[in-house]
């Protein structure tokens, strides 16, 4: 357990004294799960499990599944990991207002969520006049084209909050975010539909592995931030 480390070995000690902003990554992982077992700390543990999973980043990616097939890591851990990751991501979207103007802006704001999916994900953001997003929604699962991603699906999402303004994006499960020729070719009929409606599709950012391709801008992006 926590309290029975030396103090200068003890998490909860560290963040009384210092702050919580002083704890590793470690350190704060072991907060949450508590106790350790027979044959490890907690904070041994914690180092371990992030080990294995590869790293602080992956966590909001991990699922239950994942976790419990983890040595030392049983259903109530699991699922209390899972909660404070999920309170974190909620967080995060609640905080972000800022306007989302150029590719990098809008890469920033779903690079967390959707850079390891092992899936094709695609997904609209709803935008307002200042360009902040009002509503985000995951319209399909799988491969992307025309016949299973229908506008209807699409459309009715902005009509819904009185936007006019849409973001349309992917991920690439492979890393690679270059376009496909079905990306291009779904990207123009919606722009197309769009000018119909009066209903600006401002991008269709295309996410990878610490990569992503505006296809306004005709343009691949690499991220050298963690």
């Amino acid at each position: 357990m926590i309290k029975s480390l030396p103090i200068e070995e003890n998490p909860r000690e560290k963040a009384i004294v210092n702050g919580i902003e002083s704890l590793s990554n470690v350190e704060l992982l072991a907060l949450v799960l508590r106790t350790g077992n027979k044959d490890e700390s907690v904070v041994q543990l914690a180092q371990r499990l992030l080990k294995e999973i590869g790293g602080i980043s992956q966590l909001s990616h991990i699922c239950y599944a994942d976790l419990i097939a983890l040595k030392g890591i049983k259903k109530a851990k699991a699922i209390e990991l899972l909660s404070v990751i999920e309170m974190s991501k909620r967080l995060k979207q609640k905080e972000s207002h800022e306007s989302l103007l150029s590719p990098s802006d809008i890469y920033d704001y779903v690079k967390n969520e959707m850079m390891m999916l092992k899936q094709e994900h695609f997904v609209v953001l709803c935008l307002d006049i200042r360009n902040r997003v009002i509503k985000k929604k995951t319209i399909f699962i799988g491969s992307l084209n025309m016949s299973i991603v229908t506008p209807r699906e699409v459309f009715k999402e902005a009509i819904g909050v009185s936007s006019a303004k849409m973001i349309l994006l992917h991920n690439h499960p492979s890393g690679d975010a270059l376009p496909s020729q079905e990306d291009l070719y779904l990207t123009e009929q919606f722009v197309k539909l769009g000018e119909m409606m009066a209903i600006e599709i401002m991008d269709h950012i295309i996410v990878g592995w610490n990569q992503f391709y505006s296809i306004k801008a005709k343009q691949l992006y690499y991220d050298n931030h963690d």
